[in-house]
Parts: structure tokens; sequence; C-alpha cells
């Protein structure tokens, strides 16, 4: 089976790939592993139908940033002579056949808010927000009885994996049809690369990223958030001791400051970002004076010096040098609270969202590295666990804070 979709490039998709391409739902969920060629695949599933049927159709990201990587290998797949018009700023190329193809965020659900789509592709759907795809993407496929390709490696069991589930039901076949593909079904990936995966990896990795499985918990760096999610913020009270973690904006990131108590509830949380340091450090100190908190925070680089300055308004803060190993033992300290049900956090969406999808990788030399997924954020899973790394040290070691705070912590 080959693909030449008149003056577009030729794409000779796998025998499993042409699953996609003679599916005749309306809906279809491909769950694969990485780098299993699933955006390779979708873009051509996109190209074909906005060339064929024309009208506007979608790719949709979970972030702005990943549309830009998509946006790259869209453009990669269209020849000059086959578009009419093509905006950069915009994302969007419309084809000399009349169709137009636009790349839109989910980040910023009105952004999503359209009519009379023709196909779309939800890109990373585990990864999107349900409300995003109920509320503002499903009524926008209606007057033309538009059709959606969902692609991603799992997260768990959330609305991603409920579609897929409906793919599974004969019954529901007019409309759901869904895929299992793992990442060594792409032949260009070799034995020897999936063995050293498998061999490296926690064995609930490599299930998800790599078997396309999904797991009743997510293979991520947390587990149990859900049963940790409770009550709400709080005021201060007089009888409760407060610890704080405060990490620092750099470039696009957000400053974010979290106070818990000795219970290991989260009662404050603060986010912001693009606001001149003067404003942020009256908004930190105002905060920290009103819970008469201890506060850990990033003093790494740029942090150095603002601790200094903090530290002239403040008088039990502390510094948190980040190397590869404090920033493990950091982490590792918080997942335990979340296992064993030592700290609560109310529903607060982007700090959610934010323990859901932290990971961690092995290195080539064996160490485990921690981070958000590309293009994430990680700025309120940091402050959340160095407020849960201050309250530890601060139970444990009474006196462990000084005054002026210039004592510097070296996990």
């Amino acid at each position: 089976m080959k693909m030449e979709t008149a003056n577009l490039r030729l794409f000779c998709p796998r025998e499993s790939e042409k699953l996609i391409f003679e599916s005749m739902a309306r809906f279809m969920i491909m769950d694969a592993g990485r780098r299993w060629g699933k955006t390779l695949s979708a873009i051509n599933w996109l190209l074909e139908g906005t060339w064929k049927y024309g009208g506007e159709n979608w790719w949709v990201v979970p972030i702005y940033k990943i549309g830009r990587i998509a946006w790259r290998r869209l453009t990669g797949c269209v020849p000059k002579r086959a578009i009419r018009d093509c905006s950069k700023v915009e994302m969007r190329m419309e084809l000399i056949s009349g169709g137009s193809i636009e790349i839109r965020s989910a980040d910023n659900p009105e952004n999503l808010r359209g009519e009379g789509l023709k196909r779309l592709v939800i890109d990373e759907a585990a990864r999107v927000p349900r409300d995003a795809w109920e509320e503002s993407l499903r009524p926008s496929l209606s007057d033309n009885q538009g059709r959606a390709l969902f692609i991603s490696t799992p997260k768990g069991r959330n609305w991603f994996f409920d579609l897929w589930t409906k793919g599974q039901d004969p019954l529901q076949k007019n409309n759901f049809e869904s895929w299992k593909f793992p990442t060594w079904d792409n032949p260009k990936i070799t034995k020897a690369d999936v063995d050293q995966a498998r061999e490296s990896l926690p064995a609930d990795v490599f299930q998800q990223e790599y078997e396309a499985e999904f797991l009743e918990d997510s293979a991520g760096v947390f587990r149990n958030i859900k049963s940790c999610i409770k009550g709400i913020l709080e005021e201060p009270d007089k009888d409760k001791t407060y610890y704080a973690g405060l990490d620092l904006a750099r470039l696009t990131d957000f400053t974010v400051l979290s106070i818990i108590d000795q219970n290991k509830h989260l009662v404050f949380f603060d986010r912001f970002n693009k606001i001149d340091w003067t404003y942020q450090k009256a908004r930190i100190i105002e905060s920290i004076k009103n819970y008469k908190a201890k506060l850990l925070m990033d003093s790494t680089g740029i942090g150095d010096p603002i601790l200094d300055d903090l530290s002239r308004a403040l008088v039990n803060i502390e510094g948190f040098k980040f190397t590869n190993e404090s920033k493990k033992d950091l982490i590792q300290s918080l997942a335990i609270s979340f296992e064993q049900d030592k700290i609560t956090i109310p529903e607060i969406k982007e700090l959610v969202n934010e323990l859901s999808i932290f990971e961690y990788e092995m290195t080539r030399s064996g160490n485990v590295r921690y981070s958000a997924p590309e293009g994430y954020h990680d700025d309120c899973v940091i402050s959340l666990a160095l407020a849960n790394w201050c309250c530890n040290e601060g139970n444990l070691m009474p006196g462990f804070f000084f005054t002026g705070g210039k004592k510097r912590i070296a996990a």
C-alpha cells in the first residue's frame, strides 16, 4: 500500500500503520510506545484528509512548545508546491487543494473553540485535559461529522484509556476503534536498544513507555496522588508550625511558594511569573511572615544572591543547593510522603498535573535523573518538595534553622 496524495510526498505505511488509514471509525485511538512513529503516521492521516476533503483541520498538542515541534514535522512533509499560504507565527498552512491545517495548544482552552472541523489529531492525548476534548474539541466536529485521531503513550488510566477501551468494544466499532503498538513494532528500533531499556528502566516505566501498557497508576515518580488530595487552603493558625518551599522563576518558568503545616497539609500556594523582583520579594515576605513559616528555597545560581536579599527581612530562611544527588534525595523524600499518605494537598490543577507527569530516566552511567517532561514545568513540584524537606529537617533537628538564615542545606 502506497499513498500518494496528489502533490504531497509519498508515504509508505507499514502493516500496523495501514490499520489507521483503512479504519472507517469516526474516532481512532492509537496507544503506542515511545518512538513507534505516531507523529509521522498521524501527520499523513491529517494531510490525506485535508487534501481530499478540504475544510479546517487541526493538530492539537498539550502545550505550545510541543506545537512547534509538530509544526516542524508537518512542514517537512509537505513540498512548497502544494502550499498556497503558510504562517509560521500562527502555525497555519493552506494547501492548494483548498484545505487548511492549524496547530492549536490545549494549555489555553479558549484557543480550542472552533467549529466545522473535518479532521482532528490530538497529540500526546494522555496529557491533554479531559475537558479540552469534551467541552471544546468534540463539539467542533459536530457540524461536518468530523473525525478524530488520538495518539499517545499512556499515562495511567485516565480519559485516554477510557477512549481506548471503547475502541476495543466490537459494538462500538462504527464510532470507535483502537490499537496498541509496542515500540519494537517500528523496524528502525533495534532489539539491542529495547533490551538496554528493559534492563535499565524500572519495570513499570518500561511497561508504560515501551510496551504501551495502561497501568493502574501512572509509571511516574509520584504515586498515590489521588488519595492525598484532601482539604482546602487554610488561613494561619497560631497553634500550628509552618514550613515553606520557594522555587524561583528562570526565564519562562514560574516562581512558586508552597506552605505546609506540621501535619504536611498544604495550606498556602502561590504561583506567578513575569513580575519584577521587587514585587515578587514583597509578595514572598508578606506570605512567609503571615504564617510565621520556616522557609527553604532554591539557592542554586541566581538563587544565592536572592537568598541573601530575603535573609535581610526573614528570620528562618535557608538555601538548598541543587545537584543531581541532592535533587534525587529531595524528590524521593516527597515521593515517600505521598506513598505513605503523609502529605495532603487541595485539588490545585497546576500542582496535581505537574505531580502526575513528573518523571525519571536512567542515564547512560546508570544514574537516575528527575525532571518534568520536555516542554513542561516542574516549579510546583520543586516548591512542594522543598517545603516537605523543610518540614522533615525541622522536625528531626530542632534548632536546625539559624537566625538570619545564612546556613546552606546540603542534601
